[in-house]
């Protein structure tokens, strides 16, 4: 994968085809504006390229405001790879190019040399205060040998898939349905920081506690089936999120029970898929009904995952 800075770095001789978007998650809709991308350039016989920004445009525009993402950059690209993108184009929206206009814009991109195809979602827009939109995309470029695809909005369970709806059934707890939207089950990278060894000392359950990327959705506070990876191995899991009410703690962890696993894994990297939610957290009268409850968590896990 080819990652670039700026929309100037596209090879001049080779013909290319952008697809635009900020493409958070790569969700179903993103997929479609993705794959008509790839359609169009074996059409054009010319390069794909996914064209995308980091950080997120809204907090440059507002500092104090906080994204949560459902993908890390490296995560978003190597999506791109997979899908059988070579090239990625990474902008880094600064204040000076959010606040130009679309007209200009539009004047940049008509100076790729290269260009031959733009493909976007309906909902795309540009410019400062996005004065540009899909439709003026389109019109722009007509006369000017340059085809442009633009592609309707994916929707499912009465209405349109988007990365903010996908953020809140998250946030709610319903990650299966996030799984739907995004098309695969939704995936938290991290490192296994120290708890407080509760699981393995007092409830007889060892747990991995994962310190996820900043800026990451975390789901809402419960007990899931997920999927743990560990060294290239997936293993089946059952993972609470909140502050162990029980014990009173006072901040947030995640912590991860992994079936049939006893390694050392400080030093690995680590990832959850989140698959379904069994319950809520709550708090129980004492350790031995706590227990109790973990097993049957840890077979309602089970009969989700299919082991």
């Amino acid at each position: 994968m080819n990652i670039i800075k700026t929309l100037d770095q596209l090879p001049e001789k080779r013909p290319v085809v952008l697809a635009f978007g900020f493409f958070d998650g790569v969700h179903r809709g993103h997929q479609a504006v993705l794959q008509a991308c790839l359609r169009l350039a074996r059409e054009k016989k010319a390069m794909p390229a996914a064209v995308t920004f980091y950080p997120h445009p809204l907090t440059v525009l507002l500092p104090s405001a906080s994204i949560q993402l459902l993908l890390s950059e490296s995560e978003k690209e190597e999506l791109f790879k997979q899908m059988g993108f070579e090239t990625t184009v990474v902008i880094n929206p600064t204040e000076g190019f959010l606040g130009q206009s679309a007209g200009r814009f539009l004047q940049s991109l008509s100076r790729i040399t290269s260009l031959c195809g733009i493909v976007t979602g309906e909902n795309f827009t540009f410019g400062k205060n996005a004065e540009g939109n899909a439709e003026l995309l389109n019109s722009y470029f007509l006369d000017k040998g340059v085809f442009i695809q633009i592609v309707k909005l994916e929707k499912a369970e009465g209405g349109v898939i988007s990365s903010t709806r996908i953020r809140k059934c998250i946030l709610q707890g319903d990650v299966k349905k996030a799984g739907y939207f995004l098309g695969r089950p939704y995936r938290i990278c991290g490192d296994i920081i120290h708890g407080f060894r509760r699981g393995t000392e007092v409830l007889g359950f060892p747990t991995a506690n994962l310190k996820p990327e900043r800026e990451r959705v975390v789901p809402g506070d419960g007990v899931y089936a997920t999927r743990a990876f560990i060294r290239g191995r997936q293993y089946p899991s059952v993972t609470n999120v909140g502050t162990n009410p029980t014990f009173g703690n006072k901040e947030r962890s995640i912590e991860t029970f992994i079936f049939s696993f006893d390694e050392r894994i400080y030093d690995a990297p680590f990832a959850l898929e989140w698959i379904e939610k069994i319950r809520e957290e709550k708090k129980f009268p004492d350790i031995e009904a706590l227990r109790r409850q973990i097993e049957e968590d840890i077979k309602r896990a089970k009969q989700i995952l299919e082991v």
